[in-house]
């Protein structure tokens, strides 16, 4: 048993009994004593323990919690040729050069085809929102190759693109009748493919299953650079090679981050007996330990409104079009939830539009009205949309909300002026109404959706500044307070390990983000700025 005191310029700890210090002893990786240096060395006067004086200058937090990321694939898509508008940052610390044009894209996907001699040549990021809507086609990436492969991952994660030789190999034709494969005005596909269309191609290709255990290392340090040191997968295929991969990688102690992840039971009923699955997710249950924690199950109710398939309530989309997807109605919500609900799991539905948000609220009303339950912390993911109306109702119901703040920056402009409108975007992502209406709030990055920074998440929430600089919706702005507080106790709280993250107090795990400076006390402007130092994680810090 050792003893370890590390000292700080100021602590900022989130337990309202001591708000703040200068000094946290560790014991067996768990939070022993919190206060003022010397009374603490006073405290433990009897017993021998060691001072770390390494951060002595700077400023301790609790430790950074990403609710929703996708932690192996953001690690997987690392090696894949980046065709975004912004630069990204590496696995490696190094960083990849947005590309401003369609262009751009061809020149960045020819340029790096001989790191894929066989297989498909593969990138991700691609957003038509930033090239005035035009997709890419076919024909753009019949210009990188014709002989082999090319596929393409939209930003969102929620559709993709192909040439001639991957639909081929993928078996795509004109007589191809799956929702979401686009087609011209002669029927023949674009190379566009939209939602569940999307894995008619990369079931093919087959990106994210090779070389696991390189996907969930790099996954974990893009993580640990921003200060985060608890994670999550959420949609993970909690099966096969690659997720037992993924868990003995996240079970060593030297790993830099703990990692809640939560099943996709959807995705998963594709390939393997759904009678298999229910049985599954019990086990995978009784498995968690405290670095490989068992989360919430997913489902998916609608798209991504940037990609125009999220579902949107009247008037719909800028022009009236009605281009969204539900993927999953009320009744259909129902009768996949109540099993799990009823055996006791926590439960989260990815929700962008109005609609869908309604839809998937209603449908755990229905839910709970048959089957109440207390304490279960069901969560809405992404909530773009949400009304004040829908927000009463969550906080009546007990349900919480997870929501992408990092939206505001990277598509608010697009928002007000293409898809939504301005009245809408005014209120997208509305953690102030969340707040004020009693619903229990995380800020999310859905990396590698956007990059995952813990620091500019807070940064959107408090500013809610766009591309440029429109601060859009002042009302919804909350206050730094407010959104470290989301970013940690409130992330612990709807992975439901707030009884043990998310907050620096005697008897949680010793997990510290450490920062240059207090957000806190910084012009809020400059939060995304502030440096981080390190972390900690289970009482040592991760970069030794």
């Amino acid at each position: 048993m050792s003893i370890v005191i590390y000292r700080a310029r100021e602590i900022l700890t989130l337990d309202l009994n001591c708000p703040t210090a200068n000094a946290v002893a560790v014991r067996d990786g768990r939070i022993l004593h919190v206060g003022e240096f010397n009374e603490i060395c006073e405290y433990l006067s009897d017993v021998n323990f060691e001072v770390e004086e390494r951060f002595k200058d700077v400023v301790i937090v609790p430790g950074f919690i990403e609710a929703h990321g996708h932690t192996f694939g953001d690690g997987a898509l690392g090696r894949l040729v980046w065709t975004g508008i912004d630069d990204r940052p590496s696995p490696d610390g190094s960083i990849s050069k947005g590309c401003k044009s369609i262009q751009d894209v061809i020149d960045r996907l020819v340029e790096r085809s001989g790191e894929f001699p066989e297989g498909t040549i593969s990138g991700y990021g691609f957003d038509p929102s930033f090239h005035d809507g035009r997709a890419l086609r076919r024909e753009d990436l019949d210009r990188v190759s014709t002989s082999q492969g090319v596929a393409v991952m939209n930003a969102s994660g929620h559709l993709a693109y192909a040439n001639s030789r991957q639909m081929e190999l993928s078996g795509v034709t004109s007589s191809t009748t799956d929702i979401g494969v686009m087609k011209d005005q002669d029927g023949n596909p674009t190379g566009e493919f939209h939602e569940n269309a999307m894995d008619l191609i990369f079931d093919q290709v087959k990106v994210l299953s090779s070389d696991p255990e390189k996907s969930v290392r790099n996954g974990g340090e893009l993580l640990r650079q921003v200060g985060v040191t608890t994670g999550s997968d959420m949609s993970l295929f909690a099966a096969g090679r690659a997720f037992e991969t993924y868990a003995k990688v996240v079970r060593e102690e030297s790993f830099p981050v703990r990692i809640t992840y939560s099943p996709n039971v959807e995705e998963m009923s594709r390939l393997l007996d759904e009678k298999t699955i229910f049985p599954l997710m019990l086990k995978l249950r009784d498995e968690s330990n405290d670095r490989f924690t068992f989360g919430p199950i997913k489902w998916v109710s609608d798209g991504s409104i940037q990609g125009f398939t999220g579902k949107l309530k009247w008037p719909g989309y800028c022009g009236g079009e009605d281009h969204g997807q539900l993927l999953l109605d009320e009744a259909t919500l129902v009768e996949n939830l109540t099993p799990y609900h009823d055996a006791g799991f926590q439960l989260e539905v990815h929700a962008n539009g109005d609609e869908a948000i309604d839809t998937v609220v209603n449908a755990f009303e229905k839910i709970f009205n048959a089957s109440p339950r207390i304490n279960h912390r069901h969560r809405l993911e992404h909530f773009q949309m949400a009304s004040p109306a829908v927000m009463t109702k969550m906080a009546t119901l007990g349900l919480c909300a997870n929501i992408f703040s990092n939206h505001i920056y990277y598509w608010g402009d697009t928002h007000r002026r293409k898809t939504m409108g301005p009245d809408k975007a005014r209120r997208m992502d509305a953690a102030a109404s969340a707040i004020r209406a009693g619903v229990v709030i995380s800020l999310h990055s859905d990396h590698p959706v956007t990059p995952v920074n813990p620091l500019f998440t807070m940064w959107c929430a408090v500013n809610r500044r766009t591309r440029s600089n429109f601060e859009l919706g002042s009302a919804e702005k909350i206050t730094p307070l407010q959104a470290l507080t989301a970013m940690t106790l409130g992330s612990a709280y709807l992975m439901n390990r707030d009884d043990v993250l998310g907050s620096i107090e005697v008897g949680k795990f010793a997990d510290f983000t450490v920062l240059a400076e207090n957000p806190l006390s910084v012009d809020p402007m400059t939060i995304k700025d502030i440096k981080v130092i390190g972390t900690v994680v289970g009482g040592k810090p991760t970069s030794d």
